[in-house]
């Protein structure tokens, strides 16, 4: 699943920063053996970096991609690509919460998580 230069992209809801954070959140035993946050778990890829991840919380939902993406580190690369594949500028629908996975390809059936959990 890890690919140089691959970005894997997620936009939902999330009651809150913190509950975005506790998703996405890998914790460890005391062994340091890594727990897998639910983000890995409920998308079935367990396991990534922690080093290549970026979050974000916007307070007020939105959809427009070029908002949507700008914080993000290589926004500039990312912006014209993921604006070709939706085919707009728009998500069809408004989103606050973003979690961008660097040199990971997430080629999984599993396209949605509807749990509660963030």
């Amino acid at each position: 699943m890890e690919f140089d230069g691959v970005v894997s992209i997620w936009c939902g809801i999330s009651e809150s920063l913190q509950n975005l954070e506790e998703y996405i959140d890998i914790e460890y035993t005391e062994d340091g053996d890594a727990i897998d946050s639910k983000f890995g778990t409920n998308f079935e890829f367990g396991y990534y970096d922690e080093h290549n991840i970026e979050i974000c919380f916007y307070e007020n939902p939105q959809n427009n991609i070029e908002d949507i993406l700008s914080d993000f580190s290589y926004s500039e690369l990312i912006i014209p690509r993921i604006q070709e594949l939706i085919n707009g500028k728009r998500l069809s629908h408004d989103i606050n919460s973003v979690i961008v996975l660097y040199d990971f390809k997430y080629d999984e059936v599993k396209s949605e998580d509807k749990s509660k959990n963030i």
